[in-house]
């Protein structure tokens, strides 16, 4: 049976803060230097924001030991807004060469190439890991009755 915990309720708000983090960089898509980069950055958004929403109506689920449950459900949603974060800094910047397709034809400085760079790989691991520790809490549902 799917129950609301607190770290599940907390997913669902971090969440929809997310989503409305989300559209708002949708309308603003047109004010940025790279609009193509902030469409990107507002698709991660809204996308990762229901994935963290989904991930708190189903937490009750997850069998985890308690330390690892807590990295999972933060650790996921810090690797979201990191990769998102670095996206939208890369909108604002030019910033391209982490991620080349959606930054074709714009630069940026050095620095900001390497923060992007950061983030973005940084969330990507960070995001891919605990997904994975995430699917692996979620096995004993596969053998219960």
């Amino acid at each position: 049976m799917i129950e609301l915990t607190q770290i599940g309720a907390q997913l669902i708000v971090i969440g929809i803060v997310f989503f409305l983090a989300g559209l708002i960089q949708g309308a603003l898509i047109p004010t940025v230097k790279n609009a193509r980069m902030a469409l990107s950055g507002h698709l991660t958004a809204v996308q990762c924001a229901m994935a963290l929403a989904i991930f708190g109506v189903i937490w009750s689920l997850v069998e985890l030991p308690l330390s690892l449950e807590v990295f999972v459900a933060y650790g996921c949603a810090l690797g979201f807004i990191l990769i998102w974060l670095g996206i939208t800094i890369a909108s604002v910047t030019g910033a391209s060469k982490a991620l080349p397709i959606a930054g074709a034809g714009f630069s940026a400085s050095a620095m900001s190439e390497f923060t992007v760079k950061v983030m973005v790989r940084t969330g990507s691991l960070l995001s891919l890991v605990t997904c994975v520790l995430l699917a692996v809490g979620l096995l004993p549902i596969l053998s219960s009755p």
